[in-house]
């Protein structure tokens, strides 16, 4: 399932996730949402437990979801994360 999303937002939230959150491995996790990245750093990945959004190389992006609640739900997370 892909849906518009605000991928500046996206990548700004998983730059506080990754630079202000725990470590747990080679994962990063802040207010409820976890960020991890390949080897190479082209794919970045936000995720709770419900919704998943995996951004690739020239901005290309997949978002799955189990519910549209949850989707709302983490866009909204992803929108407090963000800081201009």
């Amino acid at each position: 399932m892909n849906e518009k999303v605000n991928l500046k937002k996206a990548f700004r939230a998983f730059n506080r996730i990754t630079t202000e959150g725990y470590r747990n491995g080679d994962e990063y996790s802040l207010n409820g949402l976890t960020a991890h990245s390949d080897f190479d750093g082209y794919t970045i990945t936000i995720r709770n437990d419900y919704v998943r959004l995996d951004i690739f190389f020239h901005n290309k992006f997949s978002f799955d979801y189990s519910s549209r609640k949850e989707r709302i739900l983490f866009l909204e997370k992803i929108d407090t994360m963000y800081r201009k």
